[in-house]
């Protein structure tokens, strides 16, 4: 009786063993698969979402303040929504620190985009005399490249993650 008793328990805490290594290995598979999206499909799935963007999503009027402010709410709006998908896409563990510097970039060149774009319009309303329209092409040229040190940013981090640019610039 003794010895059925051993062989009893020898049983039961090989049966415990083994249940515990399987809902280890289980649990294992589980979290990897939480984060196991590679490199490669993570590009794809944002590349999908950002390939042939639009700085803006809808036509619009040319011509009054409003007209340019509604473009610049529509390249901040435009941006916001591929990127709101962007996030929803599963980051690789090793590219989360770049993916949300790239995010943060793009945010920034739609933001600078946006305010480009109605002081571009400020300062062709405004330019009046021979002087002010002879300053103007200088003007636009400040406020078309004052982007530029963000889209080298953007695009240093867009080669670590081989995504293109999300704004539409």
């Amino acid at each position: 009786m003794e010895r059925r008793q051993s062989t009893i328990r020898s049983m039961r805490v090989y049966i415990a063993l083994v249940a515990a290594a399987l809902a280890a290995t289980a649990l294992a598979q589980v979290s990897i698969g939480a984060g196991s999206t590679s490199p490669a499909r993570y590009s794809r799935a944002v590349t999908r979402i950002c390939a042939g963007a639009l700085l803006f999503d809808h036509p619009h009027r040319m011509g009054t303040r409003d007209d340019a402010l509604a473009v610049a709410r529509d390249i901040r709006a435009s941006t916001a929504r591929r990127l709101a998908r962007v996030v929803r896409v599963p980051v690789p563990r090793k590219l989360r620190p770049t993916s949300r510097r790239w995010i943060a970039s793009q945010q920034r060149l739609a933001a600078a985009f946006a305010r480009a774009w109605v002081q571009i319009y400020d300062a062709i309303d405004a330019a009046k005399t021979p002087e002010q329209l002879a300053a103007l092409p200088g003007r636009l040229h400040d406020f078309v490249h004052a982007s530029d040190p963000l889209r080298l940013a953007a695009g240093r981090l867009e080669l670590k993650l081989h995504v293109p640019d999300c704004t539409g610039d």
